[in-house]
């Protein structure tokens, strides 16, 4: 097992090359293989920064992804995207939503961009001797964007049968999960964010209308997340990762944790990214119920949203009361990725870097 004391979540601001390179591609003045090599030299020194500044684990900050969920999400057959545009807080936004197209499965046999993603980053990570973290988003996504955003009911291959579609989606994980590990990963986060649509109360209300409860939804998640994980090797860490939404750095729901924290706890995870930068987030409490289990507890106490750099001695503060209700296996990191989007959060590279050293120095009272 990993001795995780702090962590980042894994997205990072995309690099001026980066952002060039992938409006030349979209432009079609540029090809694959010419975008593949602006970000395989970019993560090359993205990595680099990482040990530099003192991380143990690295990520490639998702630099080949338009999206923290649906790049990966693709990976599967049965799964695809539409383009949408919504408008929030008097700005249109493009976004892309998914939604099932027939039978859910992994081809292992199929070339899978994500796959060599994750191979150039153990190369580039087993340079530094750091252990490389590979970051997918969860199975609920793919029930929420097709249930509760798009609002499908009836779908190809299933028509209404969810509880066949649940256990075809978990299969795919199973393999999917294995696939990376016999290319090397032994540290896997899933990020899932469904957990927090089911705390907000005005999503609460989409899903009412929908005919669905809230319970019912969660049993969901609960019997598609714990399935996906079955029969992966031990020596593999899996954590979970879920904050309260996270698009050009504004936050998408809000609520407490009280409701889902019985339900996510009671998943194998090894380890818990929990959103905690602010009053929004409640108190600690919920996750008690992670004291007497071998899971970490990672208390996400520095925003990656907000430019303001945090207090250490105010940081220190809230881990020791984080601490005190959920014990000694508790570790610390950023509420959530730098950027979840391409297009990234409201803050400069500096001011990022600024904060991974401010997460970084706190090793002191870990």
């Amino acid at each position: 097992m990993l001795n995780i004391k702090y962590d980042i979540v894994g997205s990072f601001l995309r690099t001026a090359p980066i952002k060039e390179a992938r409006e030349k591609y979209n432009k079609k003045e540029i090809s694959l293989s010419e975008l593949r090599k602006v970000e395989d030299a970019e993560i090359a020194k993205l990595v680099e920064k990482e040990v530099q500044h003192g991380l143990h684990f690295v990520t490639d900050g998702e630099f080949r992804r338009r999206w923290w969920h649906l790049d990966w999400l693709k990976e599967f057959d049965g799964f695809t995207t539409k383009h949408l545009v919504k408008e929030r807080n008097g700005v249109e936004h493009h976004i892309e939503l998914g939604y099932i197209t027939g039978k859910i499965f992994y081809d292992k046999n199929k070339s899978h961009a994500e796959i060599e993603a994750y191979d150039f980053l153990k190369k580039e990570a087993d340079k530094y001797n750091v252990v490389a973290k590979k970051c997918i988003s969860g199975p609920n996504m793919i029930l929420v964007d097709n249930y509760l955003q798009i609002g499908l009911k009836e779908i190809p291959y299933y028509g209404t049968d969810i509880d066949t579609l649940i256990d075809d989606i978990a299969i795919a994980y199973q393999e999917a999960i294995k696939d990376l590990y016999d290319h090397g990963c032994r540290y896997l986060q899933i990020d899932d964010t469904s957990w927090t649509y089911m705390i907000d109360e005005a999503f609460l209300q989409k899903v009412d209308s929908l005919g669905y409860k809230k319970e019912e939804v969660l049993e969901w998640f609960r019997k598609v997340s714990t399935k996906a994980l079955e029969g992966h090797p031990k020596d593999l860490v899996i954590a979970n990762h879920f904050c309260k939404g996270n698009f050009k750095g504004q936050p998408l729901f809000s609520g407490f944790y009280d409701s889902v924290a019985p339900v996510i706890s009671q998943i194998p995870y090894d380890g818990f990214f929990v959103e905690y930068d602010d009053e929004r987030s409640g108190s600690f409490e919920p996750w008690a119920v992670l004291k007497n289990t071998n899971a970490t507890f990672v208390a996400g106490l520095i925003s990656t949203k907000n430019p303001v750099l945090e207090d250490y001695d105010e940081i220190k503060r809230r881990y020791l009361e984080a601490k005190s209700v959920v014990g000694d296996n508790i570790a610390l990191s950023p509420q959530c990725g730098f950027a979840s989007v391409e297009e990234g959060n409201s803050i400069d590279e500096e001011t990022q870097w600024k904060k991974i050293d401010l997460l970084v120095s706190c090793k002191d009272f870990i």
